[in-house]
């Protein structure tokens, strides 16, 4: 089974996560900790700095308006949008400092030894996790951002996968999500091999490792058109990610502290939760959506996640409220 780590997180200064970034976002920055730095005050919501800051854009035009000073107030508007979000993996990078010396120093680099210990809150825990996965992209956003500017918007939808979080416009967090659930319900509609009862990745057959990874999108959809019957990367490569994922999905459950914690997620919380499990969420109330969760969290007592990721809610040990009221 895999580590999973951050790897590469604490050998990068300060000081080249600004530089990395273009002149323009950079100039947004500061060395100091701001006293604003990400939030780590509640325990189980990932501080509200690895989320998108709010996108704020302009009235609807009207006839009154010239076109071009709409346009110019609409690019102003996604122009701090990035700005604001840049800023944010920056002071957030400067925020996990402490917890990645505490995990180096004590747990010996070590994440999963540092949840066993009960060292992280869930909070911490996020922090650091969505941090690197927008560390990692910046060089390539910044690259994007350079060159188009304003019409960064317009080109992101199409390349999600180098876009870090904090810089995701609504729009296309909910074109990903779309995509993702057509995906998986395609995945679904195709897995016909029985699912596993007991825990383990490397008894997965191809079409199971291929299922989590089209259902969490660990590989791009370009992979989709090659490889014949069961289209992919290879199976070693996309065991590895789905072992991955099982690793911090069952470190991410014990962080989550119980079905009856639940509640305490604010409601985006929620949805990338869930999203990270591969559970639909587009157009279900927040109550449906706490449900699955309580659902996956109770279900989670006496099956695996490789199970769970390959069944959906309806035949989960414990299924959502609302499934159960309908049945009943």
């Amino acid at each position: 089974m895999t580590t999973f780590a951050l790897r590469g997180l604490l050998p990068i200064p300060p000081l080249l996560i600004k530089a990395l970034l273009p002149p323009a976002l950079a100039s947004s920055t500061s060395n100091p900790i701001p006293k604003d730095a990400a939030p780590l005050s509640s325990p189980l919501n990932g501080p509200l700095k690895t989320r998108p800051p709010p996108l704020e854009l302009p009235p609807p035009k009207d006839p009154q308006t010239s076109t071009i000073k709409y346009y110019i107030a609409l690019g102003k508007a996604y122009a701090t949008f990035y700005k604001t979000g840049a800023k944010a993996i920056y002071t957030n990078f400067r925020a996990s400092q402490p917890i990645q010396d505490l995990i180096d120093t004590k747990h010996a680099s070590s994440i999963p030894a540092a949840v066993s210990a009960n060292a992280l809150t869930r909070s911490e825990f996020q922090l650091l996790n969505r941090n690197w996965h927008d560390v990692k992209r910046v060089p390539i956003f910044g690259m994007v951002f350079i060159v188009c500017g304003e019409f960064t918007p317009l080109v992101v939808i199409a390349l999600s996968s180098v876009v870090p979080w904090t810089c995701r416009i609504p729009k296309q967090i909910e074109a990903d999500r779309k995509k993702l659930e057509k995906r998986r319900g395609i995945s679904f509609r195709n897995l016909v091999v029985e699912p596993p009862t007991k825990k383990g990745v490397d008894s997965l057959a191809r079409m199971q490792v291929l299922h989590v990874s089209w259902s969490l999108g660990l590989s791009s959809s370009a992979w989709d058109f090659l490889g014949g019957q069961y289209p992919g990367l290879p199976t070693w490569v996309l065991r590895r990610k789905v072992a991955s994922s099982v690793e911090y999905l069952e470190m991410d459950d014990k962080l989550l502290g119980g079905p009856k914690r639940v509640d305490e997620l604010e409601p985006e919380e929620v949805r990338m939760a869930l999203v990270e499990r591969g559970v639909d969420v587009l157009g279900k109330p927040l109550k449906n959506l706490r449900a699955d969760l309580t659902a996956w969290l109770s279900s989670r007592e006496t099956a695996p996640v490789e199970r769970l990721l390959l069944t959906r809610p309806s035949v989960w040990p414990v299924k959502p409220q609302y499934l159960s009221d309908k049945s009943s």
